[in-house]
């Protein structure tokens, strides 16, 4: 009778620690997937920019370090690299509010439906970034969640998981948005 409680214990613990690992081999696919719709938007945002620099160097004699500033941010776009990416948009992001200021003082160009489209363009890429960044932030954090909580840590631990990184707003983005005034806008 104890060797069918001790089996039927092994065989518990065995099942869980299969169930486990199988989770935790499903959030680190869901966090790729969840990743993969960031990068497609960024990658579109990436395709977007050239069009911007021709119409901007087309329409006004712009500022060479916005055209360079943005030329630069694309390549960080397209790196492959998380940190670079999130960074890069990061700073377009930053950079659409001077554009469109800039545009303002120069009427063909704010009237030039090929920029409008571009502006239109980048700001519904901002937005499903906006969304994919939240999916992402969500799937990390339970997988966060479940790599330090016990018992699931043990299994953790074995595998060798470590935490994965949010896609957080930078410091200087997120103090551009608290300082924002209607007044500046």
């Amino acid at each position: 009778m104890i060797y069918w409680i001790i089996g039927a214990v092994v065989v518990i613990i065995l099942l869980w620690w299969i169930s486990t690992v199988n989770m935790f081999r499903r959030l680190k696919i869901a966090i790729q997937e969840a990743w993969s719709g960031i990068d497609v938007q960024l990658k579109r945002k990436a395709n977007i920019i050239p069009n911007l620099v021709d119409t901007l160097k087309m329409q006004m004699d712009f500022e060479s370090k916005v055209l360079t500033d943005l030329t630069a941010a694309r390549t960080g776009l397209i790196s492959g690299n998380r940190a670079e990416a999130i960074a890069a948009s990061d700073k377009i992001s930053s950079m659409i509010p001077q554009i469109r200021a800039t545009a303002e003082s120069y009427p063909a160009l704010g009237t030039n439906s090929s920029f409008l489209k571009l502006m239109e363009d980048i700001r519904d890429c901002e937005d499903k970034i906006t969304y994919a960044r939240n999916r992402y932030n969500m799937t990390v954090a339970k997988y966060n969640a479940d790599i330090v909580m016990i018992p699931a840590s043990i299994v953790a631990g074995t595998m060798g998981l470590t935490a994965e990184e949010m896609f957080e707003i930078s410091a200087s983005a997120r103090e551009e948005a608290d300082n924002m005034r209607i007044s500046k806008l």
